[in-house]
């Protein structure tokens, strides 16, 4: 969501920054002054529990998972982490005491050089012994899964019985059949897509059984009853095993598909939509069916291999309202390849993360090779250095790939450093069709650009080679993209909040301080000469031609503000943009 009102958002950055850095050194300054301040709570929030499972699994001279008791002649030089279990203290510790759902006794004389901090239990005895950090006791039980010899924190499953009886009831119930409306994502092709329709949900000894029939209808053109505004969707699958197991399934899909969905989440593309005018993907329509067959082991693990048979066709953009601009012409939609194609495709998705809304530490790995074939494509306009004219329709057979990898991680209690690489395209057979193209910049890959922005010199973001095409289309057949970002707590809550016995409500969310940056490039693979000849360039572009960029923001969990600059492109003017969610 890029804008370049650059006085306005150049004096609002410098507040950001300043307010950052006020806050920050505030919450150091503080902390400086009372090391020996006493926290208890009977609640613990999310933040608390990544950050002592963080001190946790630090170095320690004792580490177990059964009672532990340091005598009276004892001295422990080191920190003192207990799992599931008592820790009794007569003598002397060196360093930090970490306890995760037991009880801490002080006996008269024991001495802690250190924090002494507990998450599901209580503390005795601190009033005849002699604590020289500060003391943190959390009486509600922090939740967390092994991962080896380490912990890695999660939402709390058992925050309540009625929690757990939805889970228990959702599972064991025999059959459960609702009637659902709901919407779609906001967009310029259709407006508002409705869906409405039975699920069915059934639950036997082999495993759960899932169907559901979607209608769509659009509210574009004042929800004008057309075959445009119609469509469905139809869903059934069978998994073997609840947990661990395999599932079949098949859909059935009369919708509106989008190019490049990994960029932005579907609510950013919505809101921008539907406030600003402004919508940041490609559609085209997809009808057809498929049928897959997945490995699964829980939510952790997945490998699926599906074979579908689809027929594309490109869809213009109408004049859905907004709330603003609403006079504004939109951008066309491109006019993307059209034709029936086949398409085989294997996924893998690998899911260790403490939490997928806010991960703190853990990886996320998604990637799929597709397979695709069509006798007779009618291709859309493109740059002539990305692609050919042709006169008629002409066969396409292609493979590509998309791997997506995350890695985040705690690396001290209230720092935070995640990684990111994006790799994908062309892997074998003809060019790829403009559905399965790439392209970079705006808020959702590289900030520091504008949304499909034609850079000086080589294009290496679009790939148009500086022609202009309607709609201006992804074009590249290959991209590479590296983000990096550090965030740092600023142990402030957005909008305050309350939390009553462990339930919370009101907008309260941990504010964070953000620094990103990120680089990256695409490019073609197929390339035209001025004879008319297509060579193929294998490899990976000089890092030289990458472009890259810089950010620094505040991040609220559901929303984030922050501003951007290029560093490869000095001309660029700073951009700010407002994030719902973290940017990955």
């Amino acid at each position: 969501m890029a804008s370049r009102h650059r006085g306005l958002l150049t004096r609002m950055a410098i507040w950001s920054v300043a307010v950052t850095a006020a806050l920050t050194l505030t919450v150091a300054c503080t902390r400086a002054q009372q090391p020996d301040t006493t926290r208890a709570s009977d609640s613990l929030s999310y933040d608390d529990a990544t950050r002592i499972a963080f001190l946790y699994n630090q170095t320690a001279t004792i580490r177990s998972r059964g009672p532990v008791s340091v005598d009276s002649a004892q001295t422990v030089d080191g920190n003192v982490a207990v799992l599931d279990a008592p820790l009794t203290v007569g003598g002397h510790i060196t360093g930090r005491v970490v306890v995760i759902d037991g009880d801490v006794t002080l006996r008269p004389g024991a001495r802690v050089d250190g924090d002494l901090i507990i998450a599901g239990g209580a503390a005795s005895g601190a009033d005849r012994s002699t604590v020289g950090g500060a003391i943190e006791v959390h009486a509600q039980r922090l939740f967390y899964r092994m991962e080896g010899e380490q912990i890695v924190a999660t939402h709390d499953e058992g925050r309540s019985l009625i929690t757990w009886f939805r889970r228990w009831r959702r599972r064991h119930e025999r059959s459960a059949t609702r009637f659902i409306v709901k919407g779609g994502t906001y967009n310029r092709v259709e407006g508002l897509p409705i869906l409405f329709g039975p699920v069915v949900r059934s639950n036997n000894p082999l495993g759960p059984f899932h169907l559901d029939i979607m209608g769509i209808y659009r509210s574009a053109d004042h929800f004008a009853w057309t075959k445009a505004n119609r469509g469905y969707r139809a869903n059934a699958e069978m998994q073997f095993g609840y947990r661990h197991g395999i599932a079949i399934g098949a859909n059935a899909f009369d919708d509106v598909a989008s190019a490049e969905p990994w960029q932005l989440h579907d609510a950013e593309i919505g809101l921008a939509t539907f406030m600003l005018h402004r919508d940041y993907r490609d559609y085209y329509g997809r009808t057809g069916a498929r049928g897959y067959v997945s490995l699964r082991d829980g939510p952790r693990l997945s490998l699926t291999l599906s074979l579908g048979a689809e027929r594309w066709e490109s869809r213009p953009a109408r004049n859905p309202f907004t709330l603003f601009r609403n006079d504004a012409n939109w951008r066309p939609n491109p006019v993307l390849d059209a034709g029936r194609f086949g398409l085989t495709d294997l996924a893998v998705k690998y899911d260790t993360r403490n939490d997928v809304e806010t991960p703190v530490t853990g990886w996320f790995i998604n990637a799929d090779i597709e397979h695709g074939w069509s006798n007779a494509a009618t291709l859309g306009p493109t740059s002539p250095l990305a692609r050919p004219a042709a006169s008629g329709p002409v066969g396409m057979n292609y493979t590509r790939a998309l791997m997506d990898v995350r890695r985040y991680n705690r690396v001290s209690p209230e720092g935070q450093l995640n990684l990111r690489l994006l790799l994908g395209g062309w892997l074998g057979g003809d060019p790829l069709p403009l559905e399965r193209r790439f392209s970079l910049g705006g808020s959702g890959t590289m900030p520091g650009y504008d949304f499909r922005q034609i850079t000086s010199g080589e294009d290496v973001l679009t790939c148009s080679d500086g022609v202009e095409v309607p709609g201006r289309p992804a074009q590249c057949e290959r991209v590479a993209l590296a983000q990096v970002e550090y965030r740092h707590d600023l142990n402030w809550r957005l909008f305050g909040g309350a939390d009553l016995n462990g339930w919370s409500w009101g907008f309260s969310h941990p504010l964070q301080w953000v620094l990103f940056s990120d680089a990256g490039r695409g490019w073609l693979v197929h390339r035209r000469l001025e004879n008319g000849t297509i060579v193929r360039a294998d490899g990976i572009p000089s890092l030289g031609s990458f472009r890259s960029d810089v950010g620094i923001g505040l991040d609220a969990e559901v929303l984030g503000i922050f501003i951007a600059k290029s560093l490869t492109d000095s001309r660029n003017p700073v951009n700010f943009l407002i994030r719902l969610r973290h940017r990955f």
